[in-house]
């Protein structure tokens, strides 16, 4: 593979169009030879029906069941994976604390789980200071995820409870869609020392032949020097046939707007089970980027991710 060929036409974007730089790719190592680089998971699910509800769930029965460590330890045995970073899964409100605690205890006996990210509500005024400051007692949280309104550069509520967030240092991890990276956008604006992560590339709408909102929205997002993107989920997106060739550009795409310093490989497990195995996914992802220099892969792989994630 060469730079004149990796682009495909589903983002509409012809390989001219796209100018990751020569210095990024190893032209000593053609082919699929993979090179043994470990990499730091960003987005490691575990469901604990036992301790902790998720709702959600009920509308994913593939997954609608315990996920512990040991399973996770299973499924990516051959990814070569090193540290770890929970991310809170979708239990039901009120439940963030409870989470991130039973996690802190479960990484005393997992010393790779270097840090979490873990659920709150930004909206409830002082109750969210209140939340804040409970979570930042248990040392392996690292920043939250909390719901993104379609107001959110406006909301009083979402900005004051965000202003909470960023004087604690703490980082944000962006779960939307395209139609909301504009709102985003102003977000990280309004907050420029505070880190953001966008998760799963922004969940572009791979159904849609028109990607420009999405381009367009990882492009404006890619200029705030304090956003990063994690790319994952991209599988799921694509359901039982996705493969490396509808996948990759969109990967390709998020490399050349972020750059090597501000990407992030996770996983989604068990997420990633809907459409396929976790190990399908890592060996995809790195045939994608496996003729990148091996100074940019553990850029990508795992010093980005210990960085952006104080780990």
């Amino acid at each position: 593979m060469n730079r004149r060929t990796f682009s495909q036409s589903l983002l509409g974007v012809s390989a001219a169009t796209l100018s990751i730089p020569d210095s990024m790719w190893s032209y000593e190592n053609e082919g699929d030879q993979l090179r043994n680089i470990p990499k730091t998971d960003t987005h490691m699910h575990l469901f604990d029906l036992k301790n902790l509800s998720y709702s959600w769930l009920k509308n994913s029965p593939t997954i609608n069941r315990n996920f512990d460590l040991q399973d996770y330890k299973a499924a990516t045995k051959s990814a070569n994976i090193g540290k770890m970073v929970f991310m809170e899964s979708g239990a039901d409100a009120g439940l963030g604390l409870k989470e991130a605690a039973l996690v802190s205890q479960l990484a005393l006996s997992e010393p790779n789980i270097k840090g979490i990210v873990a659920k709150a509500d930004l909206t409830q005024g002082s109750g969210t200071e209140q939340a804040l400051e409970q979570l930042c007692e248990l040392p392996l949280v690292k920043g939250v995820r909390a719901g993104f309104p379609k107001n959110a550069a406006t909301s009083s509520d979402f900005l004051a409870g965000f202003k909470a967030l960023a004087d604690r240092k703490l980082s944000f991890d962006l779960l939307l869609s395209p139609p909301l990276m504009n709102e985003a956008v102003e977000v990280a604006k309004r907050f420029p020392d505070t880190i953001f992560i966008l998760n799963h590339l922004g969940n572009p709408n791979v159904e849609d032949a028109d990607t420009t909102q999405w381009r367009d929205g990882i492009e404006k997002l890619a200029k705030r020097p304090n956003v990063n993107c994690k790319i994952s989920g991209i599988i799921t997106r694509f359901g039982q046939d996705w493969s490396v060739e509808k996948i990759k550009p969109y990967i390709l795409y998020a490399i050349e707007k972020f750059g090597t310093d501000r990407l992030v490989f996770a996983g989604d497990w068990p997420v990633v089970l809907k459409a396929g195995s976790y190990q399908s996914w890592s060996r995809a992802f790195e045939k994608i980027t496996g003729q990148f220099s091996d100074e940019d892969l553990h850029k990508i792989y795992h010093e980005n991710a210990d960085r952006i994630y104080r780990l």
